[in-house]
């Protein structure tokens, strides 16, 4: 489903006395009128640091937009990069630039965020639902984009985040989208050990999954995913070894998920340093994050956590 999208990124000539220009950030031009929107994000990482940026601001629409499909455009090695509503929250988010840290600092908003599309690894592609699938979004919503980067180089890096929108007629869509994700948030990790904790989650309603992904940091060595009819664990179908790209698998024929059964999601660990890890939101914590997108659209449907490892239970 990835496709490669044209990068209009240049270099200046200089003259042979002076440093060379910096390169222009690319450009992802917009979808046509009436075709669906865009929306994008810039800053700054400086060399030598990690950043978590966030952008809040209303939806650049007048109607409700069926989205059927999305194209993305970002800096090669982005963490990740998430579009959110807070529309759903008590008290929306005043528009402007934040730092994500000291933004999830206040704990509800994280909670009250509903995630619309996120993208981890790859610089650019596009996703694509089944036809007459749609996630609809209503006209000029409060959205919150992130970008998390973490700049390793000598330089400072700057950043660009874009997100085509792609829409379909309301009258062709037959079935909307919904998801969420479901995260391991009592992670130990001790020093200088592997160490691999488990979480098993079963559906509260039918559902057919139509995406599942992966999130860690760092220290992951492995990602698995297997299904869980509420008794007993099948084959791992899923598995990612590679923390820089959990890729996105998109089912072509979605799967069935009865109400009760679900998924055991599992992460391996290899923590070579000194010192005890645990969760966090920064590179140098760790997650176990499996992401779910399902049909049809229902707030109330998610994956429970019914058992883990650990013994403790949490619901996301």
């Amino acid at each position: 489903m990835r496709l490669l999208l044209p990068l209009l990124a240049a270099c200046a000539d200089a003259p042979a006395d002076t440093a060379p220009a910096a390169p222009e950030i690319p450009v992802l031009a917009p979808p046509a009128d009436g075709a669906g929107f865009q929306v994008s994000m810039f800053g700054t990482a400086p060399a030598g640091t990690e950043v978590w940026l966030c952008e809040v601001y209303d939806l650049p629409t007048t109607e409700l937009q069926a989205v059927n499909s999305v194209a993305y455009l970002q800096n090669e090695g982005t963490h990740h990069m998430t579009l959110s509503t807070t529309a759903f929250a008590s008290t929306p988010l005043e528009p402007g630039s934040y730092d994500c840290n000291e933004l999830y600092a206040n704990s509800s908003v994280m909670q009250d965020a509903v995630m619309m599309f996120g993208n981890q690894g790859d610089a650019e592609g596009i996703l694509t639902l089944p036809e007459g699938v749609a996630a609809e979004l209503p006209a000029g919503i409060q959205v919150l984009q992130e970008v998390h980067f973490v700049n390793t180089t000598d330089a400072d890096i700057a950043l660009y985040s874009y997100l085509n929108a792609y829409t379909i007629p309301e009258e062709d869509v037959v079935s909307g989208i919904w998801g969420g994700s479901v995260r391991d948030e009592t992670i130990s990790l001790p020093p200088q050990a592997e160490t691999t904790e488990w979480s098993r989650c079963v559906m509260n309603e039918d559902v057919q999954v139509q995406f599942l992904a992966s999130h860690t940091h760092a220290m992951a060595t492995e990602f698995t995913i297997a299904p869980f009819d509420g008794v007993t664990t099948g084959d791992i179908f899923y598995r990612n070894d590679d923390w820089h790209d959990p890729r996105i698998e998109q089912f072509t024929t979605p799967i069935d998920v009865p109400a009760g059964q679900g998924f055991e999601f599992a992460c391996t660990w290899m923590n070579d340093t000194d010192a005890e890890v645990n969760y966090g939101l920064l590179s140098t914590d760790e997650m176990c994050n499996m992401a779910i997108v399902f049909t049809p659209f229902s707030v109330t449907a998610a994956c429970e956590v019914v058992e883990t490892s650990d013994g403790v239970l949490w619901e996301g």
